[in-house]
Protein backbone atom coordinates (compact mmCIF):
# COMPACT_ATOMS: atom_id res chain seq x y z
CA UNK A 1 0.00 0.00 0.00
CA UNK A 2 1.43 3.30 -0.39
CA UNK A 3 2.69 5.39 2.51
CA UNK A 4 0.10 7.57 4.19
CA UNK A 5 1.09 10.83 5.75
CA UNK A 6 0.04 13.61 7.90
CA UNK A 7 -1.42 17.08 5.82
CA UNK A 8 -3.59 19.28 4.57
CA UNK A 9 -4.53 17.12 1.70
CA UNK A 10 -5.63 20.06 -0.12
CA UNK A 11 -2.49 21.90 0.10
CA UNK A 12 -0.38 18.68 -0.58
CA UNK A 13 -2.52 18.36 -4.05
CA UNK A 14 -1.65 21.96 -5.12
CA UNK A 15 2.14 21.31 -4.64
CA UNK A 16 2.08 17.85 -6.51
CA UNK A 17 -0.22 19.66 -9.21
CA UNK A 18 2.37 22.84 -9.02
CA UNK A 19 5.59 20.42 -9.68
CA UNK A 20 3.69 18.28 -12.18
CA UNK A 21 2.84 21.27 -14.52
CA UNK A 22 6.15 22.55 -14.32
CA UNK A 23 7.20 19.24 -15.17
CA UNK A 24 5.40 19.14 -18.19
CA UNK A 25 6.39 22.34 -19.48
CA UNK A 26 9.63 21.41 -18.86
CA UNK A 27 9.79 19.10 -21.74
CA UNK A 28 7.15 21.17 -24.04
CA UNK A 29 10.69 21.47 -26.43
CA UNK A 30 11.40 18.01 -26.66
CA UNK A 31 9.95 16.79 -30.70
CA UNK A 32 9.49 13.02 -29.26
CA UNK A 33 6.25 12.58 -27.17
CA UNK A 34 8.28 9.47 -26.55
CA UNK A 35 11.27 10.93 -24.56
CA UNK A 36 8.81 13.11 -22.26
CA UNK A 37 8.33 11.59 -19.35
CA UNK A 38 7.23 12.64 -16.11
CA UNK A 39 7.82 10.06 -12.89
CA UNK A 40 6.38 10.35 -9.66
CA UNK A 41 7.05 8.56 -6.69
CA UNK A 42 6.08 8.46 -2.63
CA UNK A 43 7.80 6.03 -0.81
CA UNK A 44 8.65 5.89 3.45
CA UNK A 45 12.12 6.91 3.39
CA UNK A 46 12.31 7.16 7.75
CA UNK A 47 10.18 6.07 9.90
CA UNK A 48 9.09 9.36 10.36
CA UNK A 49 9.39 10.63 7.11
CA UNK A 50 7.47 10.40 3.70
CA UNK A 51 9.43 11.53 0.42
CA UNK A 52 7.50 12.70 -2.66
CA UNK A 53 9.08 12.76 -6.34
CA UNK A 54 8.40 14.40 -9.13
CA UNK A 55 10.88 13.90 -12.00
CA UNK A 56 10.88 15.35 -15.85
CA UNK A 57 13.04 14.57 -18.32
CA UNK A 58 13.55 18.27 -19.98
CA UNK A 59 16.83 20.26 -20.09
CA UNK A 60 17.30 20.57 -16.11
CA UNK A 61 17.97 23.93 -14.40
CA UNK A 62 20.61 26.59 -15.18
CA UNK A 63 23.27 27.43 -12.63
CA UNK A 64 22.02 31.23 -12.61
CA UNK A 65 17.87 30.13 -12.07
CA UNK A 66 18.67 27.48 -9.42
CA UNK A 67 19.87 30.41 -7.57
CA UNK A 68 16.70 32.43 -7.53
CA UNK A 69 13.98 29.37 -8.32
CA UNK A 70 12.25 29.62 -4.65
CA UNK A 71 12.54 33.05 -4.63
CA UNK A 72 8.96 34.84 -5.22
CA UNK A 73 8.04 36.65 -7.77
CA UNK A 74 11.24 35.13 -9.90
CA UNK A 75 9.81 33.15 -13.03
CA UNK A 76 11.66 31.85 -16.72
CA UNK A 77 8.49 32.23 -17.88
CA UNK A 78 6.45 35.00 -19.77
CA UNK A 79 3.42 33.83 -18.74
CA UNK A 80 4.50 32.93 -14.89
CA UNK A 81 3.57 34.97 -11.64
CA UNK A 82 6.86 33.52 -9.59
CA UNK A 83 4.88 32.08 -6.90
CA UNK A 84 4.37 28.75 -7.57
CA UNK A 85 7.70 27.53 -6.32
CA UNK A 86 7.85 29.59 -3.84
CA UNK A 87 4.40 28.40 -2.11
CA UNK A 88 5.55 25.24 -2.84
CA UNK A 89 8.16 25.39 -0.41
CA UNK A 90 6.13 27.62 2.06
CA UNK A 91 3.44 24.49 2.21
CA UNK A 92 5.88 21.73 2.54
CA UNK A 93 8.03 23.91 5.30
CA UNK A 94 4.64 24.69 6.98
CA UNK A 95 3.96 20.57 7.20
CA UNK A 96 7.28 20.42 9.32
CA UNK A 97 9.08 18.87 5.52
CA UNK A 98 11.48 20.55 3.31
CA UNK A 99 11.45 21.04 -0.54
CA UNK A 100 14.13 20.73 -2.64
CA UNK A 101 15.79 19.88 -6.67
CA UNK A 102 18.89 18.39 -8.32
CA UNK A 103 19.60 18.04 -11.97
CA UNK A 104 19.42 14.73 -12.92
CA UNK A 105 23.06 15.18 -15.18
CA UNK A 106 24.75 16.02 -12.10
CA UNK A 107 23.62 12.46 -10.53
CA UNK A 108 24.55 10.95 -14.17
CA UNK A 109 20.72 9.72 -14.33
CA UNK A 110 20.56 11.81 -17.87
CA UNK A 111 18.73 15.41 -18.86
CA UNK A 112 15.84 16.80 -16.29
CA UNK A 113 14.83 17.79 -12.99
CA UNK A 114 13.87 15.96 -9.96
CA UNK A 115 11.86 17.49 -6.95
CA UNK A 116 11.66 15.98 -4.20
CA UNK A 117 10.05 16.93 -0.56
CA UNK A 118 9.15 15.06 2.43
CA UNK A 119 6.06 14.70 4.78
CA UNK A 120 5.88 13.48 8.16
CA UNK A 121 4.63 9.45 7.98
CA UNK A 122 1.66 8.97 9.51
CA UNK A 123 2.51 6.65 12.52
CA UNK A 124 -1.37 5.83 13.22
CA UNK A 125 -0.26 7.10 16.80
CA UNK A 126 -2.66 9.53 17.69
CA UNK A 127 -1.76 12.33 20.43
CA UNK A 128 -4.45 11.88 23.67
CA UNK A 129 -6.35 14.81 24.86
CA UNK A 130 -4.21 15.08 27.80
CA UNK A 131 -1.07 15.37 25.84
CA UNK A 132 -3.13 18.09 23.42
CA UNK A 133 -3.83 19.92 26.28
CA UNK A 134 -0.92 19.80 27.41
CA UNK A 135 1.25 21.11 24.11
CA UNK A 136 -1.91 24.01 23.84
CA UNK A 137 -0.68 25.21 27.58
CA UNK A 138 2.97 25.36 26.27
CA UNK A 139 2.22 27.58 23.39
Amino acid sequence: PPPRVVCDRTMVEQVLLNLTRNGIQAMETIADPAQRVLTLKAQRTHPRWVTFSVADRGQGIAAEVAERLFTPFFTTRSEGMGLGLSLCRTVVEQHGGALDFVNLADTGAGPGTEFRFTLPADTGERPTRAASRQVEAQE
